[in-house]
């Protein structure tokens, strides 16, 4: 009885095994094609019988003359080390899921595709796709996408007539990166990678690509670096995508040009979370009556918007030029950017952040060369929550109406730690909000350094636009009802926008007594005593020749005596104080040393023999404090009767070698004035 269960045990343990295997899937195959394969076309590999799902079609050393159909779930790839050439008629490779098969999941790897002049390279209509590692060149589109969750990456796209990567999606999600996109050299049109969607993602991300020399070179012709929105058709801008979620990173644009206007970055979504960061766009050059946005993003989701770390600079236009322009529903935030040199153009503005519904942070970010015949600006923050804008730096905004930083937040405002420096004419911060407070910022060498917001100073008073609605009341006497409560709306919606209420204590400008006409109150309120005054210390202020004394600027304390050490890290930081000394050497008779939260720092060096050092520092204030230096000169023979014999110098041995190295070190500066 033992016998039987035992064998029957065997049978059923055999029986298990069998199933298993008889389930287990067979291998792919892998199909050579090229001179001597067993295929001599790519077509002919796909179209087989016997190639199936997931087989590895290998393409060897050759030029093949084929518009390919993939209609399979395949591998098909460039046999390694093999220069492999595609020229299509049409289309390179296309890859399909319709009434003749399905080439969803389906790679296109390591190919040149040379295209027609009305060509395409790749054309996936499929879903999850990857197109990766090709070199397509010429035609009209390198890249063409409309299936859901496709990946391109690290390929060659250049000389294509419109577009290098062309996105018309509805689901699934688009991921770009690693491309090198160039040459791309349209009419009225030219694109990087422009995106339409009309449907919804669930991701956008579009990392680590470079896009140069692309240029519109028809009259009002436009290009578009890289593009996200929903297509409104072909003369309309694109309206808001739908996507989850968005990431923009670590791209490069660079030589783009226009007749007509530049959008480096556009971003129009929908996105819940969106992370814009790490891009850099430089020389980017419109035409006569045209303008350039660097960086244009509206994002409507409710999530946070973060805009960090993009570098963007060289930009001209002849109508409006801005460096980053972001609209956010959600909680903004942009910092640490860096915007430099826009130009020519008739309103230049370096950075403008408006947050529609939360609050809006600028924050860390850098802007200077910002010219303009007419309007320049330097940061334009905006909120209907909160705003705050903290520690940014702005300097060398010049036009004939210019203002380093707008600052208008219509509930609570905070203006911070930044630090604007001007040319000695135009507005250091205008601000229009019910509740703001402008503490501890550097404001100098403006012709005006605090404004609050009057419409009557920058365009019509509000009677003026308000006048077209009184004139409609009188000639229309009918439309009284209607009208008239909607021109006291307005009435006092403008009233109130202009009804600033602002504390603007503890800011440095520049001068220990501030010009108080530099201040304008306009319709509300503005506190602006006491201010920071500059002081200077030396520790300490007396020394022996070849010792130093520290040597410390700061505007720690105000006009009325108050003492703000305690709050340092709320101060401005950024350029400039300048030292200069007598006697001795502070790196040279002069340096130039960063604020760094309102304290800038340098070491006298006593190495000019005895005397009294005048130790100044001037951020446009100058100050002064006194260095007692005591003890012989540097050439001094005489001998000191207290000392023993081994000692006639005056210093012992080991003194010696340490002066010689603090003379060295007097040849290590931290700047140097140029």
């Amino acid at each position: 009885m033992k016998k039987n269960k035992k064998k029957t045990s065997i049978i059923v343990l055999l029986l298990v095994c069998i199933l298993f295997f008889s389930f287990t899937p067979v291998s792919a195959v892998q199909w050579e094609v090229g001179a001597g394969q067993t295929y001599t076309t790519i077509q002919s590999a796909i179209d087989n019988e016997n190639t199936f799902d997931d087989d590895v079609i290998n393409v060897h050393t050759g030029t093949y003359a084929e518009d390919v159909i993939v209609n399979k779930k395949l591998t098909i790839q460039a046999n390694i080390g093999d220069d492999v050439e595609l020229k299509p008629v049409n289309t390179g490779f296309k890859v399909v899921n319709d009434s003749s098969g399905d080439g969803s999941g389906s790679t296109i790897d390591g190919f040149k595709i040379t295209n027609s002049p009305t060509g395409t390279g790749v054309n996936i209509s499929a879903d999850n796709c990857t197109v990766k590692n090709n070199d397509i060149n010429g035609g009209k589109t390198g890249i063409a996408v409309s299936g859901g969750n496709t990946t391109i990456i690290d390929n060659i796209i250049s000389g294509q007539l419109e577009t290098g990567i062309l996105g018309n999606l509805s689901r699934g999600f688009f991921t770009v990166s690693g491309n090198f996109i160039s040459n791309i050299i349209g009419g009225e049109l030219a694109n990087g990678i422009t995106v339409s969607i009309n449907g919804s993602l669930t991701d956008f991300n579009v990392v680590g690509n470079t896009l140069s020399n692309i240029k519109a070179i028809d009259t009002g012709g436009t290009v578009f670096g890289i593009q996200l929105g929903k297509s409104k058709g072909a003369d309309g801008n694109p309206e808001i995508a739908q996507s989850t979620n968005l990431v923009v990173s670590k791209n490069i644009i660079t030589n783009i040009s226009a007749t007509g206007a530049i959008m480096g970055l556009e971003l129009m979504s929908s996105s819940s979370n969106a992370l814009i960061s790490g891009n850099i766009l430089s020389e980017l050059n419109a035409g006569v009556g045209c303008s350039v946005y660097a960086l244009e993003a509206a994002i409507i989701g409710n999530g946070t918007v973060q805009v960090s770390e993009n570098k963007i600079s060289q930009i001209t236009a002849d109508e409006q030029a801005v460096g980053i322009i972001t609209v956010a529903f959600g909680e903004l935030f942009i910092d640490n950017n860096r915007i430099t040199d826009i130009s020519k153009a008739k309103a230049a503005v370096g950075m403008l952040g408006l947050g529609l519904l939360q609050n809006a942070t600028l924050t860390n970010n850098t802007v200077s060369n910002i010219t303009s015949p007419s309007i320049a600006a330097g940061i334009v923050g905006t909120a209907l929550a909160h705003l705050n804008m903290l520690h940014n730096i702005v300097n060398g905004v010049n036009g004939a109406n210019e203002v380093a930083l707008v600052a208008a937040g219509f509930n609570k405002t905070t203006v911070n730690g930044n630090n604007l420096e001007g040319d000695g004419s135009g507005n250091g911060i205008v601000i229009c909000s019910p509740n703001g407070t402008i503490n501890y910022n550097r404001i100098a060498n403006f012709d005006s350094y605090i404004q609050n917001f009057l419409f009557s100073n920058f365009g019509p008073s509000i009677d003026e636009m308000l006048k077209p609605i009184d004139d409609a009341i009188k000639n229309h006497p009918e439309l009284e009802p209607i009208l008239k409560p909607i021109r006291d709306d307005l009435d006092k919606l403008f009233h109130e926008l202009e009804n600033s209420n602002t504390t603007a204590t503890y800011n440095w400008y520049g001068t220990n007594t501030p010009d108080e006409t530099k201040f304008f109150v306009g319709n509300g309120t503005l506190n602006y005593y006491p201010w920071l005054v500059l002081n200077i210390n030396a520790n300490p202020s007396k020394i022996s020749t070849w010792q130093t004394s520290t040597i410390t600027a700061d505007v720690y304390h105000d006009a009325a005596g108050g003492n703000h050490l305690a709050n340092a890290a709320m101060f401005f930081s950024g350029p400039q104080v300048t030292f200069t000394t007598n006697l001795g050497n502070i790196g040279s008779k002069s340096i130039i040393i960063h604020w760094i939260n309102g304290l800038a720092t340098a070491i006298l060096r006593a190495d000019e023999g005895p005397g009294i050092a005048t130790v100044t520092a001037a951020d446009y204030k100058t100050v002064q404090t006194m260095v007692t230096i005591i003890g012989a000169s540097r050439n001094s023979t005489s001998v000191n009767p207290l000392t023993v014999e081994m000692q006639k110098t005056g210093i012992p041995l080991a003194g010696i070698v340490l002066a010689i190295f603090m003379v060295l070190s007097g040849f290590i500066v931290t700047i140097k004035k140029q």
